[in-house]
């Protein structure tokens, strides 16, 4: 049952959308509930854990993400874009070259 309310009235489920509560997070909650469901009534009865009840506890999350996210993403006003910068570091890049030889320091000198 979904309850449609006036503007700034909290819905059914508390946020204060106006109109109808998104079917989205109606049918996740739905099937969120049937996945329950079946992974516990087929173990019941086949008598073990089968590739489908794994199916079927695997797909939960997604049900349960789609259920407990009110808002898309994409429908989000309130958000500030985030400018990612980058500073950079300037490095002096002399053409000069410090490293100890390999075979000095006993390190094998690979063969290809």
């Amino acid at each position: 049952m979904v309850c449609s309310v006036e503007e700034g009235h909290p819905n059914l489920f508390g946020s204060k959308a106006g109109g109808v509560v998104q079917a989205r997070v109606v049918i996740g909650w739905l099937a969120f509930a049937m996945l329950i469901g079946l992974s516990v009534k087929r173990p019941i009865s086949d008598g073990a854990l089968t590739l489908e009840v794994w199916i079927y506890l695997l797909l939960m999350p997604a049900a349960l993400a789609s259920a407990m996210t009110p808002d898309s993403f994409w429908n989000r006003s309130g958000a500030d874009p985030v400018e990612l910068v980058e500073e950079e570091e300037e490095v002096d890049v002399v053409g000069t070259k410090d490293a100890p030889d390999p075979v000095e320091d006993g390190f094998d000198v690979p063969v290809l």
